[in-house]
């Protein structure tokens, strides 16, 4: 083991055994460093080398330098045939811990490359949240009453409801936000859905309901004054509050 394999094996054990561990999640690595320990293991059970004889004393320099240049043949003629691994065992472990290390670098490349990555997000920032309006009628859309359903003041002309409806014929219900302009719903008493500001979306399982639009003309006044026409703007039901993010503050 050079000293390029030994730092390294170093560098894996504080990454395995320090303070900062994190090999755990690097299976490459840990493979790495498994099969290190098995080679520096394997090295210090492998026998020491037998001592080399003692050279005889030199008669003359003559003599000196002819035994200079074969021990430096010698010297060279063993570099050139010693094995790169001392033993049969060694040498298997060290092409296996290879051979692991390749697959799970494969594995973990095709993993990478069965899809693009979509983000979830577009970290719009929030700017507001509804406040509840308990006495507020909940509208029809809902269909038979749970109790969960939920209404929610004014907010600049647009009011909405949220709650969990039947969205499919195996009588599922998943979490709903709607939103209404508020001037139709106070002359409804809240009993239709109408008019030209209507929004609504549906959740499913761990998604929660939410309703995106751009502002546009034909919104309630007030909206638009807040929020100015081409803005992106999304509510977010997450089953106890309706939260509001704009791309704009």
């Amino acid at each position: 083991m050079d000293d390029d394999v030994r730092h390294e094996l170093r560098r894996l054990r504080a990454r395995a055994y320090g303070p900062d561990a994190d090999i755990s999640g690097d299976p490459v690595a840990a493979a790495r460093l498994a099969a290190l320990e098995e080679l520096e293991r394997q090295e210090r059970l492998a026998p020491a080398p037998p001592p080399r004889p003692r050279a005889e004393p030199a008669a003359s320099s003559a003599e000196d330098d002819g035994a200079e240049d074969d021990g430096a043949d010698d010297d060279d003629d063993l570099r050139e045939h010693r094995p790169l691994v001392r033993s049969r065992r060694t040498f298997w472990v060290w092409a296996i811990s290879l051979a692991a290390v390749t697959a799970l670098a494969s594995a973990a490349t095709a993993l990478t490359l069965t899809f693009v990555p979509v983000p979830t997000s577009v970290g719009a920032p929030q700017v507001g949240t509804l406040e509840p309006d308990p006495d507020a009628e909940t509208p029809a859309v809902f269909g038979q009453r749970t109790g969960a359903e939920r209404a929610f003041k004014d907010f600049y002309g647009v009011t909405a409801f949220a709650g969990y409806a039947q969205v499919d014929a195996t009588e599922n219900r998943s979490p709903c936000v709607y939103l209404l302009e508020t001037r139709e719903v106070s002359e409804q008493e809240a009993r239709g859905v109408s008019g030209n500001f209507v929004y609504g979306g549906c959740g499913a399982g761990i998604f929660p309901a939410t309703v995106e639009f751009v502002v546009a003309e034909g919104m309630p006044d007030a909206f638009v004054e807040r929020f100015p026409i081409g803005t992106s703007v999304q509510f977010v039901f997450d089953g106890e509050n309706v939260g509001v993010f704009a791309d704009r503050g």
